[in-house]
Order: C-alpha cells, then structure tokens, then sequence
C-alpha cells in the first residue's frame, strides 16, 4: 500500500506503509518529551501465564525529561534506568534524571571510527539507497546479539534480577531496546507472534514523528536533494524481518534460542522458571 505526499514539492517518492503492533494490551503512560515510552506487559505467555505490569519499561532516550514528569517515573516505582546507548549517543544527549535513581550504562555497540555520522553523512549526499540501508539495519540486527555476548548477558541479567520497576532504553527505543525486550519475553516463554507484537508497536508509538519526518524529507527536498526518502523509511521504522535477522543469527551460530540462553546468557532451566514465576502470574 503506498500514499503519495506533495505539498511544496515537484519531486514525488512512494511512501510505503510499514507494520504496525495490533494488540496494544499494555498500559500507555504519557511522559512528557519522552518517545517510545510504555511498559511490557499484561501478554500471555505459551503456558497462559500474564506477563505481570509495571514491571519492565522501554523507552527512547530521556535527553529531554523534564523536572516536572520526575514524579511519574518515582510514582511508577521506576528505582534503575540500563542505558544502552554507546559513550558518544550519552554525550551528545546524556539522559536527565530524577535524584536516587540507580543509571547504569552497558552498551552492546560502540560506534568506533564514527560509524553512525559517516553513515548519516553518506545518507544525505545519496550515497545510500534503500536497499544498503536494509541491508545495514539487517547486519546491526544480527551483529548485535552476537558480537559482545558478555554485554548482552549482564544487561539482560540486570533487567532480571531487580526487584524493583527497571526501565531500559536507546536512542528511538526501537532496536536495542526491541531485541533486549525480545531476548526477555523468549526467556518468559512468550511466542513469536506475541514477541514481534510487542516489538511492531514502536511503529504506533512513533508513527506520528516519524511520518512528520518522512512529509519533511519529501517536501523540503530542496535541503537534501539527494537524499532518498527509501533509506529514512529503513532506518525510522522497525520490521519483523530485522527481529527475525537477530534470531536467525542466534540459530545459525547457536542452534537454538534455548541454547543461547543457557550457554550465552548463562540461564539454568531452573533459573529461568524463576524468572517466569517472578514476572508472570
């Protein structure tokens, strides 16, 4: 399905429309110049346990959380914030924070040799078509569940083990944010239909700022000429075939999810009905 958008422009691109999460079972809290922000829960897992509310938040960075929404995230009983963004993400827009909450930052992917800006850079000369974008989101996917296990471990390790609401985060709150919740939920035992649910509903969250974007990029096209408005639709919307791309490499390198918890993440079957019991009634 595509719709067209021209309002200043001569130049019309096709502009597709991407999946969207269709169960919104979850709570919404609205906080103020926070995006993507929501809790995880009221999900049945494959054993019809409810995964418990208000226990697991996910959200875009928090570079702009106002002293005046502190007290929804002291109400929300919110105690530890797990950054996932890399040491440069944090400088440019480190997170501002209430007073006694517990901020640890473990980061899976550090941009080495200025990754991130080089790519921005070539996007908006047109040195990146949507196909190469696909391709890098797909690579970042199957990269970033394999290449630092140890840091993959000990954040989801912290998600699991607080005993009190933990909120985890990025930059948009749709991909490190999305494989993290997607790792937890397959340790709950939650099915994938349940899992890329939950994870298509960045696309909700965000829909109206990305599609903002998107009228930006086609309208005033005069400013970036050649930018391809194919790469922003890759890089601003989440799709099942990127979750799938990280599964996929944990299969092909593990063998199984199963495997990947126990020998990756160090979970015990006993340890993970723990969990299950701990998060799910």
């Amino acid at each position: 399905m595509f719709v067209f958008i021209s309002v200043f422009s001569c130049r019309t691109q096709q502009i597709s429309t991407p999946e969207y999460g269709k169960n919104m079972t979850e709570v919404n809290f609205k906080i103020r110049k926070v995006r993507n922000f929501r809790t995880v829960g009221n999900i049945k897992n494959s054993e019809g346990r409810t995964l418990k509310e208000e226990k697991l938040y996910r959200s875009a960075n928090l570079f702009r959380l106002k002293p005046t929404s502190f007290k929804t995230i002291e109400k929300l009983g919110i105690k530890e914030i797990i950054d996932l963004r890399n040491s440069k993400e944090i400088a440019q827009k480190p997170d501002r924070l209430p007073e006694g909450i517990i901020y640890k930052n473990e980061s899976a992917f550090e941009d080495e040799g200025d990754q991130l800006e080089q790519a921005r850079k070539l996007v908006l000369r047109g040195k990146v078509n949507g196909k190469d974008a696909e391709k890098r989101m797909l690579d970042f996917y199957r990269n970033y569940v394999t290449e630092h296990p140890e840091v993959i471990r000990k954040i989801i390790t912290e998600i699991l083990e607080s005993d009190t609401p933990v909120l985890y985060h990025c930059t948009a709150g749709k991909d490190r944010t999305g494989i993290i919740t997607a790792l937890v939920l397959t340790i709950l035992r939650f099915d994938n239909k349940t899992i890329n649910n939950d994870y298509l509903l960045s696309n909700n969250y965000r829909k109206k700022l990305v599609n903002r974007r998107l009228w930006l990029a086609q309208n005033l096209h005069f400013m970036y000429p050649k930018l391809d408005i194919s790469v922003l639709e890759k890089l601003s919307w989440v799709q099942t075939a990127y979750l799938d791309a990280a599964f996929n490499e944990i299969n092909k390198k593990y063998g199984s999810a199963d495997r990947y918890i126990q020998e990756v993440l160090g979970i015990s079957e006993q340890k993970r009905e723990e969990y299950i019991l701990k998060f799910t009634y």
